[in-house]
């Protein structure tokens, strides 16, 4: 059963979204492709995405992260919230970087999806990885979904 929050959600009209509505005008605007079960998105590093002078903000790859894999669940028809987020920082990012965040699927236990997040530089450098538990309105049927979904 999808909810009205999640039904408005999925209608790009009405998406706001922060890191992926192109509609909102102080969002991310990422764009998502998938391949062969990894979800993907190129962002680049401006002045407004610092934390530290010259870097980009811890949370803003924490955002990075949690919609990869929320994407990866969301282009499969599962209503799902992020549980728990678990971010590792490898390497600092600096404004003007170019990063790509890919996200997959890891597990299924029963209403709990568990994926996994990377962040790297276009020269395949990790600049973090994460781990997300998502807590899903219904039992998620996609343990076996890794073959590529597209979505409008």
């Amino acid at each position: 059963m999808v909810t009205e929050d999640y039904a408005v959600a999925l209608n790009p009209e009405e998406n706001m979204c922060f890191a992926c509505s192109p509609r909102n005008p102080i969002g991310l605007k990422l764009s998502f492709e998938e391949e062969d079960g990894v979800v993907r998105a190129v962002f680049v590093v401006r002045p407004e995405h610092q934390g530290w002078p010259g870097h980009l903000h811890g949370g803003l790859i924490a955002t990075l992260c949690d919609e990869a894999m929320a994407q990866w669940l969301w282009r499969r028809g599962v209503e799902a919230y992020t549980g728990e987020l678990a971010v590792r920082f490898k390497k600092g990012v600096p404004v003007g970087a170019v990063l790509e965040v890919r996200a997959e699927l890891v597990e299924v236990r029963r209403k709990m999806a568990i994926l996994g997040a990377t962040v790297l530089f276009l020269d395949g450098a990790v600049a973090a990885t994460a781990t997300g538990k998502f807590i899903c309105a219904t039992t998620p049927d996609v343990a076996t979904q890794k073959e590529t979904v597209k979505v409008k």
